[in-house]
């Protein structure tokens, strides 16, 4: 955690998240993930395409005719499509396109390769069958529309047969209770205008024919299996391997290991609120913002903290202008990063401290370490990172030459008010 010290954001909050340095690390990690993701993907054409069954599809276009008159409205078409879509799905349905159809399917199976969808406009209902050849997926498609149809007229007949049963035994009623009646009964008109409806009724009934399925097109099929589709699907593996892979390279340079790195120190320094800069620097050379705090600290007379960690070196231009003028660096204690450098210098009394570690130490841990003990002494702290190479220990070696910006710097602190 950093601990904000603004009296309106005091305590402890999560560090920002760095996302445009997340991208970058995810970059570099992109070439490894790459090549993982290319084997991935290779593999899975290869069994996608040796091992899995082909599937072909059937499509059969539906219309919906529909007894009374189309009446605009969601609620409306919903209510006309529902009674067809449930019945693709019912399993008396299901055997008996199994009876006429010669699958090894049983209701269950048939019904997962059998997809009843929405058409274009309201009235239109689109079947969809998957088979292991386009012949056989046209089978199942056409007897599915057949099936369904008959279904949805058998279920029609038995709702108007039993409102028909229940309308006559309605008028046998009221026509008896009329005949008691005499002409001159007040009650009289009223039964007659009720067995008039009724009668209406029943005739209404007698001639509704209810919603029809019937087919409408039948569409070219093609002839290419819809599954499996091993070029896609090689495709979509490779990515998330991609996308999976670098992540995990990211996180796994950011938390395993000794060896500091890019990754590594830029998540710690976020963590406690250190100063860092990506670049990595030469061996033996400080970035250009933390040498000038230190020169600010060292020209103030602040008690300024180096912490040298294993392989890295400090400024040769610092070690030769102190050398030459100790009175001046008084306020400097630099130590090696592993040592217990806590119990010869107050800390918490430093007005600047430098942690500066190599690519190819192994002291990734008294690092983090440090800068914990420095954020909780709410120290200001800097993290540098040095690369090693043959052209950068050459360049360590030679004082003047490493840093001639930073050599006059600190010359001009070790001379100044002189």
């Amino acid at each position: 955690m950093v601990t904000v010290e603004d009296p309106v954001h005091r305590g402890d909050v999560p560090p920002p998240v760095d996302l445009a340095g997340h991208l970058r690390e995810f970059a570099r990690a992109l070439v490894p993930a790459l090549v993982v993701a290319l084997l991935v993907g290779g593999l899975v054409f290869a069994l996608r395409t040796t091992f899995a069954e082909r599937e072909y599809a059937a499509n059969l276009v539906t219309e919906i005719t529909p007894s009374g008159e189309l009446v605009p409205g969601d609620a409306f078409v919903e209510q006309m499509r529902a009674p067809f879509m449930g019945l693709a799905q019912d399993t008396t349905v299901l055997d008996q396109v199994l009876s006429e159809v010669d699958t090894d399917w049983d209701a269950q199976t048939l019904s997962e390769h059998v997809e009843l969808s929405k058409g274009p406009a309201p009235q239109i209902l689109i079947f969809t069958a998957t088979a292991d050849s386009p012949e056989l997926a046209e089978q199942i498609a056409r007897s599915m529309v057949v099936t369904v149809s008959q279904a949805a007229f058998a279920n029609h007949s038995r709702e108007i047969s039993a409102q028909l049963d229940q309308i006559q035994a309605t008028i046998g009623a009221e026509e008896a209770r009329n005949a008691t009646l005499l002409p001159e009964d007040p009650a009289r008109p009223e039964s007659d205008r009720q067995l008039a409806e009724l009668r209406g009724q029943l005739a209404t009934l007698q001639n509704s024919g209810g919603d029809t399925l019937t087919l409408l097109a039948s569409p070219a099929q093609d002839t290419s299996p819809v599954s499996p589709q091993p070029v896609s699907e090689g495709l979509v593996a490779g990515v998330v391997t991609l996308i999976v892979v670098a992540e995990l390279i990211v996180a796994w340079r950011s938390r395993i290991g000794k060896r500091p790195n890019r990754t590594w120190a830029r998540r710690v320094a976020r963590r406690y609120g250190a100063h860092f800069d990506p670049s990595t620097v030469p061996a033996g050379e400080l970035d250009p913002l933390t040498s000038a705090k230190l020169v600010q600290a060292i020209r103030d007379g602040r008690p300024a903290l180096l912490l040298v960690g294993e392989h890295a070196a400090a400024p040769p231009s610092l070690t030769s202008a102190r050398d030459a003028d100790r009175g001046r660096f008084r306020t400097l204690f630099d130590a090696p990063l592993a040592s217990p450098w806590w119990q010869r210098v107050n800390a918490g009394a430093a007005g600047t401290a430098v942690v500066v570690v190599s690519v190819t130490g192994t002291d990734r841990a008294a690092a983090e370490r440090a800068l914990r003990q420095l954020a909780n002494l709410h120290v200001p702290r800097n993290l540098v990172l040095q690369r090693a190479g043959r052209h950068d220990r050459r360049r360590a070696k030679s004082a003047p030459a490493a840093s001639p910006t930073e050599n006059t710097e600190l010359n001009q602190a070790n001379h100044h008010d002189r």
